[in-house]
């Protein structure tokens, strides 16, 4: 079966979505189908997956973050004539403009996933919705239950439950020692991913190591700021972790981050955000603390220090959001999509 995963965003700029779409792409290889990813990007991307790629995208500021999309006419007629040519459409984020929605109305074979999760005002909510009624019949999946609840709202649709993914790493049982390492991951300078919380509890928790993993390093004190890392440096860092915290303050639709640390063995100190506690919500290996409150992640992250930590029970959740469980049902939604 020839697959085309299309990506809304470019993958010029690493994201979630992209993340996901990627390792799709490589599972889906590594089981027989011929699966390519279309998206914005300019080529100077490292992937051993197969992409087509259409060039520069346009950032839109979106829910708290910036989106780079590929929004000009010719991008989405060449898209249009690339996903033509496969036996299957999966397009991520099919009511995002440019390419992505492009090929979603003109597929005939398609399913589509569903990521974010917002509240829209009503004009957006019309249009999200005269949109979603131009688009042709579909099998329609969500990551989450809050991403299923804008679906709801949008379309009328109850879509399959077919949460995001990682490759899970190697197990890493080397000895952690000094000040515990609680680590953060994300673009730092996006105030919705609240990395002035984080820097604020480095302050309030002196006897911790912090360490700050993204893009736009600002030199807060007591955090140690290691920039944009790739796969293999990032895993090196979470395998020190004793905590990965996550202090995001809204729009979040999964928390694909929260499964990377437990997956390396770190518990996790997050945001009590909806999405969050629908990924993980077992107090062995998860504790959350009022989204913006920089006093009570302290003492929560304290407190999580100074409790038993089972690393082993972390790798058994994150297990669950291994591509080995997850791609199986996405192969289930294109046995349904005809």
């Amino acid at each position: 079966m020839r697959v085309c995963l299309v990506c809304p965003y470019s993958l010029d700029h690493p994201g979630g979505v992209a993340t996901h779409v990627l390792g799709l792409a490589r599972w889906l290889r590594s089981n027989g189908a011929e699966a390519e990813v279309l998206a914005p990007g300019t080529g100077t991307v490292h992937t051993d997956v197969p992409l087509r790629l259409l060039g520069r995208s346009v950032p839109l500021p979106f829910n708290g973050s910036v989106a780079h999309l590929g929004l000009s006419p010719a991008q989405a007629a060449k898209a249009r004539e690339i996903s033509a040519g496969y036996d299957l459409v999966h397009v991520h984020e099919p009511l995002t403009p440019g390419l992505a929605y492009a090929c979603a109305r003109s597929a005939d074979r398609l399913v589509v996933t569903h990521h974010a999760s917002f509240e829209p005002g009503r004009a957006l909510l019309r249009l999200l919705r005269a949109r979603a009624a131009r688009l042709p019949d579909r099998v329609t999946l969500a990551v989450s239950q809050a991403a299923a609840r804008l679906v709801g709202d949008v379309t009328g649709d109850a879509p399959h439950l077919v949460p995001n993914a990682i490759e899970l790493p190697e197990r890493s049982d080397a000895p952690q020692t000094g000040p515990p390492m609680v680590v953060f991951v994300g673009r730092i300078r996006e105030p919705r991913k609240g990395y002035e919380v984080f820097a604020d509890v480095a302050r309030l928790v002196p006897e911790a190591r912090f360490v700050a993993v993204g893009q736009g390093g600002r030199g807060a004190g007591g955090v140690e700021e290691l920039g944009l890392l790739d796969g293999a440096a990032l895993g090196r860092v979470l395998d020190g972790a004793r905590v990965l915290m996550a202090p995001n303050l809204y729009g979040e639709s999964f928390g694909i981050v929260l499964i990377e640390g437990l997956a390396h063995g770190a518990a996790v100190v997050a945001s009590d955000l909806a999405a969050f506690r629908d990924v993980v919500d077992d107090p062995a290996v998860a504790t959350f603390f009022p989204a913006g409150d920089a006093m009570a992640a302290a003492e929560t992250l304290r407190a999580r220090l100074s409790a038993p930590h089972d690393r082993d029970k972390a790798r058994q959740v994150a297990e669950r959001y291994g591509w080995d469980i997850v791609g199986p049902q996405v192969l289930e939604a294109y046995r349904r999509a005809g």
